[in-house]
């Protein structure tokens, strides 16, 4: 009796790992469930769905926890609050932009028809189909006059564009309950059919004069690449950073960037000199930048490229590299539409080529030939392949894949960028032009964490962004605006870009701690890292140093010095 008894306790221990794989299958769920905008049924579900989350978690004794599920009950908790404030955050939002979408009710209302299989009369959806019409239309002639407010609306970019992104998700339920009635529903299609279409075409005119009246933007072709975004303001950047477990502010993060530059400018100036220039960094990436190879020799290069990472790798004894990893990717070219957002190629499972295309202008040739140079390429092939994003993608199904939830660009973007600057230490660099090479993007990362930051934080404009990349980075235009685009307009984090370079100095102070103090060998410290899949730097730093984190436990390690601009210049020992 006494041993069931005591396999029944153990049987009763919740695994940590379990539960973090049923909170990413509920959120997935509560994902393609509810798709409308303030979906009263979506809010109620959502907000049940986090207390509930929050409760199973506190009835938990975590003193009683082994290290890996100590570490994954913080990344879950960390990762419920996080999730529960950006779902806060997007309803309020979206209840703000209300207010120039007053008619946002009545199309949920239609909505719910096929969201949640409400009964309806065709002849009174015709009826409402009709009244959204006309007040679409009344609007467009004047949006800034809401009768949701009684009130005059003055021009505010940001209102202006989160209304647009309302009234998209609105345009969207009225085509899907529409797609899902008509024809099936010979009711509908008989009442229905004209008011919808009408309907449709007066929300898209309503749509031009949010966007051009209250957000300010033109439709203009002068303006059609316009890099327009929302920031998300220093108390969201805040919880950003909480989130990600960086216990610096904004403005420190952008003084580590600045300190960084400083680095990367010294270095430059002993290329430029070598390299007869006199100093002069613009002059030497130029030279830098000629030197690529002729239209469709390209897959070539980065074939070669990442043959060459790979045997250096192996000859240092760095990473454990399995033979399917080695020959798991292949290569894609990028689209020309698709270089407009990625002027650089692509990696992970596959590579996916930038290059000049037939189709492209004469300009646009020569910007895409110098922005994938040879020496561009040689310093981030092995980023987005081996030992970077293909050999992560590789580890990741591998091993604890239920973290894949705790993605974070820290892990994901910081290991990848760790290791160009762990290959600059090891002498990758062949030449001088090298060395210019991987000092770009050096200074490219850096330059993301001032710019992207001071744009979140509402300091920037995406312009000021662009400049800022083609004066203090050496980018071209095209590429540079690309950039930001991609930073602003690409779907990604906030922190996505200042994650890079400073997830990479997580990263490499680490490898001070473990590898330089000979507690482990560059193998080991690299395979231990892949075996964890994603996680926060820091919670990974308890897993690698063996200490037990507190339930409490809040973002505290300063990983940099800043109060030393050469603290991070240093040599790693090829030999361990």
């Amino acid at each position: 009796m006494a041993q069931q008894a005591a396999q029944q306790t153990v049987a009763s221990k919740p695994s940590i790992a379990g539960l973090v794989s049923e909170y990413a299958a509920d959120q997935s769920t509560l994902r393609r469930r509810f798709r409308m905008p303030l979906d009263s049924a979506a809010i109620e579900f959502r907000d049940l769905h986090y207390q509930g989350w929050q409760s199973r978690l506190d009835a938990i004794d975590f003193e009683d926890l082994s290290l890996d599920d100590r570490i994954d009950w913080i990344a879950l908790n960390n990762e419920i609050t996080h999730d529960k404030a950006e779902w806060q955050r997007k309803r309020q939002s979206q209840v703000s932009a209300t207010q120039l979408v007053p008619y946002t009710g009545r199309i949920l209302r239609i909505g719910a028809i096929k969201e949640h299989g409400l009964a309806f009369q065709a002849e009174k959806l015709a009826t409402e189909l009709d009244e959204i019409s006309k007040e679409a239309t009344k609007l467009a002639s004047n949006p800034s006059s809401s009768s949701a407010t009684k009130a005059s609306i003055p021009k505010d970019p940001i209102l202006g564009l989160e209304a647009v992104e309302l009234v998209d998700q609105l345009l969207r339920v009225l085509t899907d309950t529409h797609k899902f009635l008509d024809s099936y529903d010979p009711s509908y299609s008989w009442w229905c059919a004209k008011p919808y279409e009408a309907a449709k075409q007066s929300i898209a005119a309503h749509r031009t004069a949010i966007r051009t009246k209250v957000a300010g933007l033109s439709d203009s072709d002068a303006e059609k690449d316009k890099i327009v975004g929302v920031p998300i303001g220093e108390q969201a950047l805040l919880e950003h950073l909480q989130h990600a477990w960086l216990a610096y502010s904004p403005d420190e993060l952008i003084r580590i960037g600045e300190q960084e530059m400083e680095w990367c400018d010294a270095e430059f100036k002993k290329a430029a000199d070598e390299m007869g220039c006199n100093g002069d960094w613009r002059l030497a990436l130029e030279q830098v930048k000629s030197l690529h190879v002729t239209p469709g020799d390209q897959p070539r290069l980065i074939r070669e490229l990442a043959s060459e990472a790979i045997r250096f790798l192996e000859a240092h004894d760095l990473v454990t590299v399995p033979a399917l990893a080695k020959h798991g990717w292949r290569l894609e070219m990028m689209s020309p539409e698709a270089q407009r957002v990625n002027p650089y190629f692509l990696g992970g499972e596959n590579i996916i080529v930038s290059f000049p295309t037939e189709t492209m202008s004469h300009a646009e040739k020569l910007m895409s030939l110098r922005s994938n140079n040879i020496h561009f390429c040689r310093a981030t092939v092995h980023h987005e392949l081996i030992p970077g994003h293909h050999l992560q993608h590789y580890a990741n199904a591998r091993f604890r894949p239920y973290r894949e939830v705790f993605q974070t660009p820290f892990w994901t973007e910081g290991w990848a960028l760790y290791w160009e600057m762990l290959l600059w230490d090891l002498d990758f660099p062949q030449s001088v032009e090298d060395r210019v090479g991987m000092l770009f993007w050096r200074r490219h990362r850096a330059a993301r964490i001032f710019f992207s930051l001071n744009y979140q934080s509402g300091r920037w404009t995406p312009e000021q962004c662009v400049e800022y990349l083609v004066d203090r980075v050496g980018h071209e235009p095209n590429a540079a605006a690309a950039e930001v685009r991609r930073s602003i307009m690409g779907g990604y984090g906030p922190l996505y870009q200042a994650a890079y370079l400073l997830g990479g100095l997580q990263i490499r102070r680490l490898h001070e701690e473990l590898v330089q103090s000979g507690t482990m060998t560059n193998r080991q410290f690299h395979d231990a890292i892949l075996a964890e899949n994603h996680l926060p730097i820091e919670l990974l730093r308890y897993k690698l140093t063996g200490k037990p984190p507190n339930k409490d436990s809040k973002p505290e390690w300063k990983f940099y010095n800043l109060n030393n601009s050469n603290s991070n210049e240093r040599k790693t020992d090829s030999k361990r």
